[in-house]
């Protein structure tokens, strides 16, 4: 699994960034999040909201997997924070992981 284009919020809200996740089979998942919590970042599933206003995950995925994603995802995060440059769109990390 690939993380694919990175971007930063830029705004005060606890979202900190959007991301992409692209499969070993080329299957792109859009609407990955990175936010603030009370322990602190991280990653948010792709969701949409009901009509009773609760919000559901749209990727459901198992735990181990989950965890590799969010390793991931908060690497390229740093970097791209650290940098304070957008990277290009095809920016990726190539992981071990399954997905």
């Amino acid at each position: 699994m690939n993380v694919i284009n990175m971007r930063l919020s830029g705004s005060a809200s606890k979202i900190r960034g959007f991301f992409d996740v692209e499969t070993a089979e080329g299957i792109t998942v859009k609407g990955f999040k990175i936010a603030e919590g009370p322990t602190g970042l991280f990653v948010g599933m792709p969701s949409e909201k009901d009509k009773n206003g609760k919000w559901w995950d749209r990727v459901l995925m198992p735990k181990e997997m989950k965890g590799d994603l969010t390793n991931l995802a908060l690497q390229e995060y740093e970097k791209l924070e650290g940098s304070g440059s957008v990277p290009d769109s095809g920016s990726a990390i190539e992981p071990s992981a399954p997905f």
